[in-house]
């Protein structure tokens, strides 16, 4: 695969004598739009809340400017913008107006949040306040207002291509200027019918755990055999799945999570809890709610492992990497980019579904190092390894932005023009996908 460079790409300038000003570690302005559903604060809704938190606070730690277009009640060190709320936005809409355009009131609740946002963002733009624009919406409106920012703007994927992605994307494969990351190599593959994007895997932020790195024989030795299942209790995670395999096991099982799903909750996993300890039986299950991020790490460094049984294709999978950085390996489903992410030496992973082969792990698990475990998550799962993907691509932006505006010819070789490409003959001739390190500016682009 071919790579591309930013530090090469930006040696390739010709003109020496503007190279210094445009290579300072000046601070970067970005305005990063968050989506407006859920506030960016603990106890977070869900992986997306976490990773734009962690990307905020990381750029305002390295002394960037950053403007956090988010819900109201969001916890960030960037400056918040707060979007419209519901309340102003039922007062200034007319209560049958989504009717008239044919929309459900949610749908035009969230038109408008966004053309709010992009009208402020392209505001302060004008007046020469913004450098990159970062969007993590979900939503259209953005993507395609964003076009206004040419290679300045980005756009990552973080979830499978929903109906307001793909009604951008239709759009969108036909020919743009503007940037796309994918948090995995499996959502760069899934959105590469449209657009071409470059990866850049999720981050946490490692240190902040602490981790249980004791050998595996002194760590059974002092705690009981126990396991940990964490996320979200909906359909597609299959918490009931980890709960029949551990009952089939007698393996005893901590579960932690919202129940965003109430009617799933109801029916798959209440009567699971209910069946505990039927009879005089020992019990398995303790279900102890939506937990802070400090109890998850408690639970995470006591368990012998944490079981991963997501039945739809994780674009990345944050509770695999706070695992590892807990130094707790993981038995899990081969969905999504899991594989990417947890190694033969630092977990078992094992066909969707296969209830032998997730069984069996359980004895397996008992011969993980759990300091390889944590390595792993210092090494492949870091914010700070997150933000220098990013920082990487923002800086070529920002270079090929300054050397236009002075009429300074920049390389036009397809793989430095990471996602500009034309439409020919009802084909989309596309740069080649690049891959981001996670390890060192000089190789921000080598994983292949």
């Amino acid at each position: 695969m071919p790579v591309a460079d930013p530090i090469n790409f930006i040696d390739a300038i010709d003109n020496d004598a503007e190279r210094p000003a445009l290579l300072a570690d000046k601070p970067l302005r970005i305005a990063m739009i968050a989506h407006c559903l859920y506030p960016i604060a603990q106890p977070f809704a869900g992986g997306l809340e976490i990773i734009t938190q962690l990307i905020c606070d990381e750029l305002v730690s390295q002394g960037h400017e950053v403007l956090l277009y988010a819900h109201q009640d969001s916890q960030t060190q960037a400056r918040l913008v707060p979007m419209l709320t519901r309340e102003t936005f039922d007062k200034t809409v007319y209560p049958n107006e989504h009717e008239t355009l044919g929309m459900s009131r949610e749908e035009m609740y969230q038109y408008l949040v966004y053309q709010d946002v992009l009208r402020d963002i392209i505001e302060r733009n004008e007046r020469g306040e913004i450098d990159i624009v970062h969007n993590h919406s979900l939503h259209h409106i953005p993507m395609m207002t964003g076009q206004a920012f040419g290679a300045r703007f980005f756009t990552t994927f973080h979830t499978p291509i929903f109906p307001q992605l793909r009604l951008a994307l239709l759009t969108l494969r036909h020919g743009t200027t503007t940037q796309f990351t994918a948090i995995s190599k499996h959502q760069q593959q899934l959105f590469s019918e449209f657009v071409p994007s470059t990866v850049v895997y999720n981050g946490i932020d490692v240190k902040s755990f602490d981790a249980n790195i004791e050998s595996m024989d002194d760590f059974t030795r002092e705690n009981d055999e126990i396991y940990f299942w964490f996320g979200r209790i909906c359909p597609e995670k299959g918490t009931h799945l980890a709960m029949q395999y551990c009952m089939e096991a007698g393996k005893k099982l901590i579960i932690a999570g919202p129940k965003s799903n109430q009617a799933y909750f109801d029916e798959q996993v209440a009567p699971l809890l209910a069946q505990d300890g039927e009879n005089g039986a020992q019990r398995l299950f303790n279900y102890v709610g939506h937990v802070t991020k400090d109890e998850v790490n408690r639970y995470l460094c006591q368990a012998t492992a944490m079981l991963f049984t997501s039945t739809w294709d994780e674009p990345y999978g944050l509770t695999l990497a706070e695992s590892l950085a807990c130094g707790t390996p993981v038995i899990g489903f081969d969905v999504g980019a899991s594989a990417e992410i947890v190694t033969p030496n630092t977990g078992v992973i094992v066909a969707k579904e296969d209830k032998d082969a997730f069984i069996k792990g359980f004895t397996k698990i008992k011969s993980i190092s759990r300091q390889a475990c944590r390595e792993r998550a210092l090494q492949f799962c870091s914010v700070a390894a997150m933000v220098e993907g990013y920082l990487a691509l923002y800086r070529v932006a920002v270079v090929e932005s300054e050397q236009q505006k002075k009429g300074v010819e920049t390389p036009t070789d397809a793989n430095l023009k990471l996602n500009s490409f034309n439409h020919k003959n009802g084909k989309s001739n596309k740069a080649e996908p690049i891959i981001s390190s996670s390890s060192g500016l000089n190789n921000i682009m080598e994983r292949g």
